[in-house]
């Protein structure tokens, strides 16, 4: 049978352009269809709008604490407005350089919504193209809370990115990496901020240390963290919003916020697709799919947020280049176990393997190295003294099982331990690594020499 596409991609984010890329780079003829905009969550409203945003907030800060580092400044003000108008300055030249090559690389793009007639063919309002292959990577939306009439006041992470004043007081609910970000980001710029986080910690799932640590350094700052606690209404007023909160030991609490971020993470997007006649088996959870992408669906691969599986717009696009790989039957090049996560602020937290937690409810052996940022000269120089870097590792034959960095630039660092884990590199290859001096990478060396029992600046 004859199709006027080998592969055809829907939804353009990460995950859904990298693989239409890839797909084209091996012969493929492609079509890309976004009924949106190309980069998708990631680009215009998520991983690169809330950098733009931690930056200027960063810069704030830095102006702020100048004076300790002997510089003499002014008052500095922030202009909300300026600074959305930046942060769309960014995503547009990068939106702009994702339309630019996926064009040169052949691409077909359709910018219309997809829907599957049969197995083999889409309608795109109203056009039909077919296509002998599909991969799926639609992505995922915000979730949505129902808490009573909250007059306007509860909003997504997307309309926070567009808002154009600084509330006086912001109330987060949800203490994942989305509420995280964003109550650094507005308490830099002067709002009074609260996070409502059902569970135990701030940021569920990451190594405990970490979220303890992290937790001090927020309330220090002045961040008020109400963990475990649910929130149980919210009700609107002329000027802000009064929200109810069940609080750990039985009480509750009430107070006011002039707005209300909804940060409870995201669910997976497939709506309008019509799958139910492409014969793709789906449930509220996402799509599964096997350890080749692909869905209950020989031809029709799955991929990214839309799966159900880890949120990330890395992996998302290490999975899009795998997908595209295994339909062009070619060798798949990449690694899909090893996956670092990162979360944005002052400090970074940047996270690769298991957590201790992870290797204690699996039996593993294990022991740790933490090797604190108290102790490194470069931490010292840039007064970012917070923080540390851990390994787990397997005491035996020092295999590294997992690391978890608090610390400027930890988003940068975790790279090269998530290199060690893909080539199956041992602490010994990290001690005897030279690191330069000064740097924040100096305490992966460190660390490592700590494991290994030869600590030189840590007793």
């Amino acid at each position: 049978m004859n199709f006027d596409y080998d592969i055809a991609v829907i939804g353009g984010g990460p995950g859904g352009y990298v693989a239409a890329i890839r797909a084209a780079q091996l012969g493929a003829k492609v079509a890309l269809i976004e009924k949106d905009q190309l980069g998708g969550t990631c680009l215009n409203r998520g991983c690169i709008p809330t950098k733009a945003l931690l930056a200027a907030a960063g810069k704030l800060n830095a102006i702020k604490e100048a004076k300790s580092f002997g510089i003499e400044v002014g008052e500095a003000r922030p202009d909300l407005a300026k600074m959305i108008k930046r942060k769309n300055d960014i995503v547009r030249r990068l939106k702009n350089g994702v339309g630019y090559v996926v064009q040169k690389n052949g691409i077909t793009i359709y910018a219309k919504q997809a829907a599957f007639v049969d197995e083999h063919t889409l309608d795109l309002e109203g056009e039909q193209i077919s296509s002998a292959k599909f991969i799926i990577a639609t992505g995922s939306s915000p979730r949505s809370l129902f808490l009573g009439d909250d007059g306007g006041r509860l909003i997504n992470s997307d309309q926070l990115l567009d808002w154009q004043e600084i509330p006086s007081r912001l109330a987060i609910i949800g203490g994942g990496v989305i509420g995280v970000e964003f109550a650094q980001i507005f308490h830099s710029l002067g709002s009074q901020v609260t996070i409502i986080e059902i569970e135990e910690q701030i940021l569920p799932g990451i190594d405990w240390e970490v979220t303890a640590k992290l937790g001090q350094i927020l309330k220090k700052r002045g961040i008020k963290l109400l963990t475990g606690s649910r929130i149980t209404e919210i009700e609107g007023k002329d000027h802000a919003a009064l929200l109810e909160v069940d609080l750990p030991d039985g009480s509750a609490d009430t107070f006011e916020a002039e707005l209300v971020l909804c940060a409870t993470g995201r669910k997976p997007y497939f709506d309008g697709l019509n799958l139910d006649v492409s014969g793709v088996a789906y449930n509220p959870a996402g799509i599964p799919v096997d350890k080749n992408l692909l869905t209950n669906q020989p031809h029709i691969a799955a991929i990214g947020d839309v799966t159900g599986g880890i949120q990330l717009a890395h992996f998302a696009s290490a999975q899009g280049l795998a997908a595209a790989e295994f339909l062009m039957g070619s060798q798949v090049t990449g690694n899909l176990t090893v996956i670092p996560s990162c979360i944005y602020g002052d400090p970074e937290v940047a996270t690769v393997g298991l957590s201790q937690e992870q290797v204690e409810a699996a039996g593993i052996a294990w022991a740790k190295a933490v090797f604190p940022m108290q102790a490194c000269g470069k931490a010292m120089a840039m007064s970012e003294t917070d923080g540390f870097c851990k390994l787990i590792f397997d005491p035996a034959d020092h295999t590294i099982l997992g690391a978890y960095i608090l610390a400027p630039h930890a988003t940068d660092l975790i790279a090269e331990i998530a290199l060690a884990m893909v080539n199956d590199l041992k602490l010994e290859n990290i001690g005897k690594t030279i690191h330069p001096h000064p740097t924040i990478s100096e305490t992966l060396m460190e660390a490592a020499h700590l494991a290994e029992g030869r600590p030189i600046h840590i007793v």
